[in-house]
């Protein structure tokens, strides 16, 4: 592969994921659980959507606007999104590595991370955004350390404004390049410019009004911890601490680099590349940094427990580092195999949902909610619907985008959305009822994957 044609590759890489995201969800007869949230949490334009910051929703109401509320307009965002982080991580690369088939090499190594071209490829919606505001991050921070415009410094304070505002792991982020500062002159000379109190301020106008709203009730606050707790502790009476959260936080980052450890290992055990010098550069020491604050909150939060694609954003950048300390031998061969992987890994996450179905896999994205939605229309047209949780509600509101459509789990929703005594509550498997004077007046049984009993009540 010529180097010329490196960009071009990466064009048709990002193309067509975006292409394949898109298709992929017409081939599912619901939503998946991120759409459901965003075509649920996309019905008003509010500051502050249960335990997320709201930038996500916001792009969602904007692409609705001109899409409506279909399969086609929640897929476009996060293809979008996909893409740009391809685009942008090779972007980085040429910055950063000054070399455009290592930065091709750096996006193609990401199809070796599992969670990045299953679980981002095809459901994730605020991970997604974080990946990208982190690798943006980064591009701009590059392009302060040469050149201190005024303008890059905006660009700075819009992008760590959109990381904060998209996902509160933005600050896990925020706090290696922080802590990396002491260690690093190329950083201390972009935080000692002058030109830095104008990307503080702006950061801190844009953010203000989530966290003033977020903070300005107890509630909120209880709730989003009580989240925090639930996603990442778990059995937390059989654990021994700090032990615990050690090993939680080497087993998520071994789950997320052990596809690459075994390729580089491969390829030196094979003497195909070489470890080169580790040379000092602002990267590295932010790395290290990231794992410090990782570990330290780890420990600090007792967290025994998370999901290694929460983790995913904050280490994307360092596959740019990794080709950095390393010389790959025949690198144009490896580039053009690994586009041709990549192309083949596109046709695979596009027919995978159709064979899950052929050899009868289970999977909730082959149950339609248009039963739910049927007798709901059937019985009760005239009510105020309130389903379950998000993922009932924003596959009812796909199903019926004219409505406006109610979630018993979303605690940020404002009170004067509830009509009472105009409403039908659907509850899941529920006895939690039957203790209060509210009739049960229609019932749906086995419904879903799981098989779930949904109980109608008129309140």
């Amino acid at each position: 592969m010529q180097t010329y044609n490196v960009s071009k590759k990466i064009v048709i890489l990002a193309l067509l994921s975006g292409l394949a995201i898109i298709c992929i969800s017409y081939m599912k007869a619901a939503l998946e659980l991120e759409d459901a949230e965003q075509a649920f949490y996309s019905q008003w334009w509010r500051l502050t959507y249960d335990d997320q910051p709201p930038v996500y929703t916001w792009l969602q109401i904007l692409v609705n606007k001109g899409l409506g509320v279909t399969k086609l307009s929640f897929s476009f965002l996060r293809a979008l999104l996909f893409s740009g982080t391809i685009g942008s991580v090779y972007f980085f690369g040429k910055q950063y590595l000054k070399n455009k088939e290592q930065a091709a090499l750096a996006v193609i190594l990401l199809t070796l991370v599992p969670v990045f071209i299953d679980f981002t490829f095809r459901r994730l919606s605020h991970t997604s955004l974080l990946c990208l505001s982190v690798v943006l991050t980064f591009i701009f921070i590059q392009r302060l350390i040469t050149n201190k415009s005024t303008f890059n410094y905006v660009l700075l304070g819009l992008v760590i404004s959109l990381g904060i505002l998209t996902k509160y792991n933005y600050f896990l982020m925020l706090g290696a390049l922080l802590f990396a500062i002491p260690f690093s002159n190329s950083l201390k000379k972009i935080i000692l410019n002058k030109r830095i109190i104008g990307t503080i301020v702006l950061i801190v106008v844009l953010i203000f009004p989530h966290f003033y709203d977020l903070l300005s009730s107890s509630y909120f606050v209880d709730e989003l911890y009580k989240s925090v707790a639930l996603k990442t502790n778990t059995d937390i009476e059989n654990t021994v601490p700090i032990i615990s959260s050690f090993l939680a936080f080497f087993n998520s980052i071994f789950n997320l680099i052990l596809p690459l450890l075994l390729f580089f290992g491969i390829l030196f055990w094979r003497k195909k590349v070489v470890v080169g010098t580790v040379k000092s550069s602002w990267l590295k020491h932010v790395f290290i940094a990231q794992v410090v604050v990782l570990l330290v909150v780890f420990v600090s939060a007792s967290i025994v427990k998370v999901h290694t694609r929460w983790l995913l954003p904050l280490f994307i950048p360092y596959v740019v580092l990794l080709l950095s300390l390393v010389k790959v031998k025949s690198l144009t061969k490896y580039v053009n195999y690994g586009f041709l992987f990549f192309l083949f890994i596109i046709f695979a996450q596009t027919i995978r949902t159709p064979i899950e179905k052929v050899l009868k896999i289970p999977s909730s994205v082959h149950y339609s909610f248009n039963r739910v939605s049927e007798d709901l229309n059937a019985n009760f047209k005239e009510k105020q619907w309130v389903l379950p949780d998000v993922t009932y509600a924003g596959n009812i509101r796909f199903l019926n985008p004219e409505r406006e459509v109610l979630s018993l789990d979303d605690f940020t929703l404002p009170i004067s959305k509830e009509k009472k005594g105009q409403r039908v509550v659907v509850k899941i498997n529920s006895d939690s009822l039957k203790s209060i004077d509210i009739k049960e007046v229609h019932r749906i049984y086995k419904f879903g994957k799981e098989k779930e009993n949904l109980s109608f009540y008129l309140d």
